[in-house]
């Protein structure tokens, strides 16, 4: 496999994960906590998607919408109940709380869908892919050679949109800026009139939206089972630490380095240590801790 096409798939892995990273550095960043069980919000997407596409059925574009809708409502309703009572008792309770949230829900999800890996490519799913446009860009001679699915246009497509959706709230939306001022100060925008409630429930929800969408396409690109949010939580988590922590701008680079590494590592290791790869991760969290514990574009990493 060619230098090229790794880079292809880290723009792919770099994609989902910036999508992810987004919802998750807003949560850090606005409602300030780190909140270890949105990798089940991934999870509960994917799911919610392929049971679309596979028991409605509908159509792709559909159960996108849908795992998105489901992904919304799934954040804010455990907010409620589990994360705004104990909102005042400081940060290692909420930590605490979404540690054991994320076991409860990987262990129900685990419980109704059990442990085999699910497949977004099935008869009705391929030909949901058949019914789309060929968008597929076959074996071009550069640098060894390169493809591009439709599949890989649709995530990447995918995170360009959130990009710009997201760049166009924070800046051109009242609540956009409202939650820019509590990112800041939140006494502040207390004080200046803002309903800080209401723009924690907006970030929620926000964030579940994402969570939604960055699940159904992660599922596409591999598959999804009980430990898919698990299983990339800490490349999430990387990301949001690595382009500053609260800084949704920066998650988006720092998750494209992370895609990079990720897929540039598997081709250069040994045939042998390629299972390690997954560690790549850890060992960026860990240097950027060291380092830089600020990130590429954030604020100072708060203690916990």
């Amino acid at each position: 496999m060619g230098l090229s096409q790794n880079v292809v798939f880290g723009l792919v892995t770099g994609s989902y994960i910036a999508i992810a990273a987004i919802g998750f550095t807003l949560i850090y960043g606005i409602v300030n906590m780190i909140n270890f069980a949105y990798g089940e919000y991934l999870t509960m997407g994917a799911f919610i998607g392929l049971l679309a596409v596979t028991m409605l059925p509908v159509p792709l574009p559909v159960a996108v919408l849908l795992a998105m809708a489901g992904g919304g409502v799934v954040s804010l309703v455990l907010a409620r109940g589990f994360f705004t009572p104990i909102n005042q008792t400081g940060p290692v309770p909420l930590l605490l709380t979404s540690i054991g949230l994320g076991i409860a829900l990987r262990s129900a999800i685990r419980l109704v869908a059990g442990r085999s890996a699910r497949y977004y490519d099935t008869d009705t799913v391929t030909y949901r892919f058949d019914s789309l446009p060929d968008l597929t860009v076959g074996s071009v001679d550069l640098l060894g050679g390169f493809f591009v699915t439709s599949e890989h246009l649709i995530v990447i497509g995918a995170a360009v949109v959130v990009f710009a959706v997201l760049h166009a709230l924070l800046t051109r939306t009242d609540v956009g800026i409202a939650m820019r001022a509590m990112g800041d100060d939140e006494s502040l925008a207390r004080v200046r009139g803002i309903d800080t409630q209401r723009i924690r429930d907006s970030v929620w929800v926000l964030a579940g939206v994402l969570a939604g969408l960055a699940g159904v396409l992660i599922a596409i690109q591999t598959n999804v089972s009980s430990d898919t949010g698990f299983s990339h939580i800490l490349q999430i988590l990387s990301a949001a630490i690595l382009g500053g922590a609260g800084s949704p701008y920066g998650a988006i680079l720092g998750a494209y380095v992370i895609g990079l590494v990720l897929a540039l590592s598997t081709a250069f290791l040994p045939s042998g240590l390629t299972g390690l790869s997954s560690a790549v991760a850890f060992v960026i969290l860990v240097v950027v801790l060291l380092v830089k514990p600020s990130g590429i574009a954030g604020k100072e990493v708060r203690e916990a």
